[in-house]
Order: structure tokens, then C-alpha cells, then sequence
């Protein structure tokens, strides 16, 4: 038996509206300072003295966000004691609202009570109803029920995962005002997240009918309008599809999940510090290769072989082999247009050397081992085989074991 988890989404130009109808009026804003200079958090409060309905602001939110600024952010929630917590950025800013509105819900836990088998978490809204409002268009974090959040541990940052259904916001509101003003680089940073997810999705042992349905569509969406939103920031329609097509990846990541991509992009950018969208857009053609590359590969071939026809990349009596070795060129194409490196040295050569990235590869290797994402995977490395990975998208070069 399966269950298709989602907020209530409310998306297209003048989703903020949609504040009209939602009950209670004190409102907890969790946005980042970047944001606020930018006058997004300025769109959304004129909305809610529109409204009638007041608010206070927790502006701290950093990227990777951190366990002591969710504690802080939870300490001026509880004191402000709102009806609405809303979640005003990218994924960063989700994870944060996601992990303060279950602390706000259950005063008595702490961070690590929350996991998949607290059955009270099924309770979460009774406070307070948590509303996401995505400013990227990458995470897909709006609908999800994930929250990463950093600890420093052993001398490192470490990346954790807190999951429960319970907290999935209550509404998405996807209006496209705010991706408008997105520089290109980040344009594509976060449409190569959603990219993964669906990539990713398509592949992972929890994939099923409603779920590929979704990461196709958002496949489809993104190869067709990154490039034209890369070319022309202010291609309106190009940003208000590219704006579902995360959300809409994020509802397949949701429902299927992911798997080694992100349990390795997770573990690389955070000991490097490399954004998210980029950590795991980069790592995504790799573990593609990989999972491609099993003894026992023949399903996770035609699921790419279905992919590459469905997008009329290919023939329909292409032969699956072929077929499927289409979207790895096609991640390769799209990359090239919108000046997106696919190896990680590119990314990391200002402050890591080769030798570096060598003797890293064992803490890169430990990271791995502690996230959850790797257990869904159709075909799992050996501590070898990550190293090996690691050190082929360094360099840039195809997995051809």
C-alpha cells in the first residue's frame, strides 16, 4: 500500500493572495537576510498588512543551516506564540521553518527526537499551520517532509536528516514573482537540483507510478525552459515554469525519493561548502553512470531507455542500451548551454588540491555512511566504489565501472 504525500499548492502569478484564506493572524516569518535586502520579504508583508494580519521576523538563516539557528529561531517562536509560521527562501530557509515548526508543535523534543517513528508528529498543525513560500526554483523543499540541517562534530560540519511525514507544510504557495530576480548562476544551481531529484527519482527503489509521472514532467520542463531563463532572466513564462517544475520535483522526490546522488552531493558540499543545488547537479551524471553500470542493470537501463523516448531524445524502437546512454549526453548538452561544470574540481580548485581531495575521500566516505539517502539506491558502492566515484567526477571523467 502506498500514500502520495502533499501540501495544498497554491501556484501561478498572485499565489500570495491565497493569504486572504488562511486562517489566524500572527504570523512567524523565517527568511534569511539576503532575501530581505532584496525586498522579497517586503512583497510578502505588504501582502499580510493587506490582510490584516501581523507578524514578527526571524531574518538568521544561513546557507546549510545550522542547529544553533534553529534553537534560536524555535526560542522567538515559542515566545511570539504564532497561529502561521511562514518559510520565506530556498531549501535553507525550508528546513529551518520544517524543524522549528515541529519544536514549536511539541515544546517538550529536541532536534534528534524527530524521525520517522514518532507517531505524535502526525499531529503537527494543531499550533500552528506551517505555509512555504519557495524563492528558488530548485529545492522543492515546499513539499517535502525532509529537513538537513548541520552540526559540527569531530572537527567538521556534518549533515543531518530529519524526516517525518508530519512535516510537510499545511500550503506551497509557488508564485513566480520571486525566482524572477534570480542571477543565472543560481538559476541553474537550483533548476540542476530539481534536475537530480527527478533523475535521481526515476531510479530509486521507492519509485512508483505517481512519482515518475511527476519527475518526468519536471524533466520535461526544465530541459525545455533553463536554457531560454539562463538566456533572459526576465522570460516570465520560462521562470513560472521552471518555478512548478521544482515544486513538481519535489513532489516526486517526496512520494519516491533519491538516493546515492544525494547521499554523496550532501556529503561533498557540506565538508566543501558548496551550494546544494551544485553539489548534487554535479555528482547526479556519476551515480547515473553507476547505477547504469550494475550486473544485474537491465531495469534501471530501460527506465532511462523509457526516459529517452518519452522526451523524443530517440526512436522508440532505439534499443535500450543506447537509449538510455541518451540522457547522459542530454545532462551533458544541457550543462553545456548553461555553462554548468559537471566535475567537482571546477568547483573546488580555489581552496582544495588535488592531494587534498585525495586525502579527504575516507571523511568523504564516512559522511556517506551517515546518510539515509544511500539505502535507496538500485545499486550500492562498496567504500572502494565511492572512493572511485568520487575521484572519476573530480576529474570529470565517465564511469565505466
Amino acid at each position: 500500500m502506498w500514500f502520495f504525500f502533499s501540501p495544498n499548492i497554491i501556484y501561478g502569478p498572485d499565489a500570495l493572495d491565497f493569504f486572504e484564506n488562511i486562517s489566524g493572524k500572527k504570523c512567524f516569518i523565517i527568511t534569511d537576510k539576503i532575501l530581505e535586502n532584496l525586498g522579497y520579504l517586503k512583497i510578502l508583508t505588504e501582502k499580510l498588512d493587506k490582510f490584516e494580519k501581523t507578524y514578527e521576523t526571524f531574518n538568521e538563516v544561513l546557507p546549510d543551516p545550522r542547529e544553533e539557528g534553529v534553537l534560536k529561531a524555535r526560542e522567538l517562536c515559542l515566545n511570539y506564540k504564532p497561529d502561521i509560521i511562514i518559510a520565506l527562501g530556498g531549501g535553507s530557509v525550508m528546513d529551518t521553518a520544517k524543524t522549528v515548526w515541529a519544536l514549536y508543535e511539541f515544546p517538550e523534543l529536541e532536534l534528534d527526537d524527530i524521525h520517522a517513528f514518532r507517531s505524535d508528529l502526525y499531529e503537527m498543525g494543531k499550533r500552528a499551520k506551517l505555509v512555504a513560500v519557495p524563492t528558488t526554483s530548485g529545492t522543492g523543499a515546499e513539499t517535502t517532509y525532509v529537513t538537513v540541517i548541520s552540526r559540527y562534530e569531530e572537527d567538521i560540519w556534518k549533515k543531518y536528516l530529519y524526516l517525518h511525514r508530519g512535516l510537510i507544510p499545511t500550503y506551497a504557495i509557488v508564485d513566480p514573482i520571486f525566482p524572477k530576480g534570480m542571477p543565472p548562476q543560481l538559476t541553474v544551481d537550483t533548476a540542476f537540483d530539481a534536475l537530480a531529484h527527478s533523475i535521481e527519482g526515476l531510479g530509486t527503489l521507492w519509485r512508483n507510478e505517481f512519482s515518475n509521472a511527476l519527475a518526468l514532467k519536471a524533466i520535461e520542463l526544465i530541459f525545455k525552459n533553463l536554457p531560454l531563463a539562463y538566456q533572459d532572466g526576465k522570460n516570465e513564462e520560462a521562470r513560472d515554469f521552471l518555478h512548478q517544475a521544482a515544486t513538481i520535483a519535489g513532489l516526486a522526490f517526496g512520494n519516491g525519493n533519491v538516493h546515492i546522488g544525494h547521499t554523496m552531493g550532501h556529503s561533498w558540499g557540506a565538508l566543501y561548502h558548496v551550494p546544494h543545488g551544485r553539489s548534487v547537479g554535479i555528482i547526479m551524471k556519476y551515480v547515473t553512470q553507476f547505477i547504469m553500470n550494475g550486473p544485474e542493470s537491465q531495469e534501471v537501463l530501460k527506465i532511462y531507455a523509457k526516459l529517452s523516448k518519452q522526451m523524443g531524445w530517440v526512436n522508440w524502437d532505439e534499443d535500450d542500451d543506447k537509449a538510455a546512454q541518451m540522457v547522459i549526453s542530454k545532462i551533458e548538452e544541457l550543462a553545456k548551454k548553461v555553462n554548468f561544470s559537471l566535475n567537482l574540481k571546477d568547483t573546488v580548485k580555489d581552496k582544495v588540491s588535488n592531494e587534498k581531495f585525495e586525502s579527504d575521500l575516507d571523511t568523504l566516505l564516512n559522511l556517506c555512511y551517515q546518510d539515509a539517502s544511500a539505502v535507496l539506491t538500485p545499486r550500492s558502492p562498496s567504500p572502494d566504489e565511492f572512493k572511485e566515484i568520487y575521484r572519476y567526477a573530480y576529474e570529470g571523467k565517465d564511469i565505466d565501472f
